[in-house]
């Protein structure tokens, strides 16, 4: 073998044996290896359990339901939906040209959630208060859907039709 080059090797094992540094602290071996990130950290994929709710109720004003006496009800169209678990109870009135829309989620754990009706041209958002309740004012006529968003579920109202 070349005499330099085993005299250069000797020479660097030589060094690593007599090293007698110590390791850096924890903190700023990260915050240096955080000076070379390329790209933010993608956070982790979750499973989002999606639930379809199905229409078990439909009360609509001036139209008789089983088991009601008169026709002469309330103003509002009331709909009940099932998930299973929970469900989903909507009063529907209108308001000049448009409806609002009033929801209440029957079960726990979606306080706070994120509501969004969707249709062809319109999305609207809304927040879940306290008493897992919700409202959207002045809705135009058309078909929607409604999704209601909490920690890991998800409920979907496929076709919500106003007008």
């Amino acid at each position: 073998m070349n005499r330099p080059l085993e005299q250069k090797l000797e020479h660097i094992i030589s060094r690593m044996q007599a090293d007698s540094s110590i390791d850096p602290p924890a903190a700023a071996v990260k915050y240096v290896s955080n000076l070379f990130r390329t790209r933010p950290v993608e956070p982790e994929l979750s499973i989002v359990q999606r639930i379809f709710a199905v229409l078990k109720v439909d009360l609509a004003p001036n139209r008789a339901a089983f088991g009601e006496r008169s026709t002469a009800g309330g103003t509002a169209r009331q709909m009940l939906f099932d998930t299973g678990d929970s469900g989903v109870d909507i009063r529907i009135t209108t308001n000049e040209a448009a409806f609002d829309i009033r929801g209440q989620i029957l079960g726990g754990g979606y306080a706070g959630a994120d509501v969004v009706i969707a249709g062809d041209d319109v999305s609207i958002a809304a927040d879940v208060d306290e008493e897992s309740g919700f409202r959207f004012a002045a809705v135009p006529a058309g078909k929607y859907s409604l999704t209601i968003n909490s920690l890991g579920r998800e409920i979907v109202i496929q076709e919500l039709t106003l007008g």
